[in-house]
């Protein structure tokens, strides 16, 4: 079984991914973490970034220079490079994920915030989960010390919930406690298994 979890920054994604992991025993992906490691010196992939941005998003040490790779990429002209970046990084991640994915023992669940056909083609169902953009803000604020303006904002440049919604087969309502989630996600895979 795959199942592919998807939602916005603060909805409450790991809740989902750790009691699939802990009580169900999935092995989880999660797309974003993937793509960042990628970005050492040798990779395939950040070498071709390097050709394309400039060797400075290299530190020293061969990590990636995050603050130098972000300037490059949100400055006011920087769309038709986000879009090669993308190029070069999506297709490996969803390779890397296909492989894990015809390799597991077991089941595995997909984390991403950009679904692509790639990842509806993998999975055997999709979730999506959505919480109140208030929720999300004050998660935000808290776990990752963002300011109320950055996080409205980061969440108004993603996707909204009702078009993660309208790709999912079951959504979770991530806006209440983390154990009303667990108990939502455990309701619906007691009734999957019957």
């Amino acid at each position: 079984m795959v199942i592919g979890v998807i939602g916005g920054v603060g909805a409450g994604k790991s809740t989902v991914l750790e009691t699939l992991r802990k009580k169900y025993g999935y092995k989880v992906l999660k797309t974003d973490d993937i793509a960042k490691s990628f970005y050492v010196s040798g990779n395939p992939v950040f070498e071709k970034l390097k050709e394309l941005l400039g060797n400075d998003i290299e530190k020293e040490d061969g990590s990636a220079d995050i603050k130098t790779f972000a300037a490059k990429l949100y400055g006011s002209e920087s769309e038709e490079l986000r879009e090669r970046v993308d190029g070069i990084v999506h297709p490996a991640v969803w390779d890397y994920v296909g492989r894990e994915v015809a390799m597991a023992k077991g089941d595995v669940v997909v984390e991403t915030a950009l679904p692509n056909d790639s990842f509806r083609t993998l999975c055997d169902e999709i979730w999506a989960v959505c919480t109140d953009e208030e929720v999300r803000v004050e998660r935000l604020m808290k776990t990752r010390g963002y300011t109320e303006k950055k996080a409205r904002d980061m969440i108004l440049s993603q996707i909204s919930d009702e078009e993660y919604s309208e790709m999912a087969g079951f959504v979770i309502d991530n806006s209440g406690t983390p154990q009303e989630t667990v108990s939502t996600i455990m309701a619906h895979m007691t009734a999957e298994c019957s």
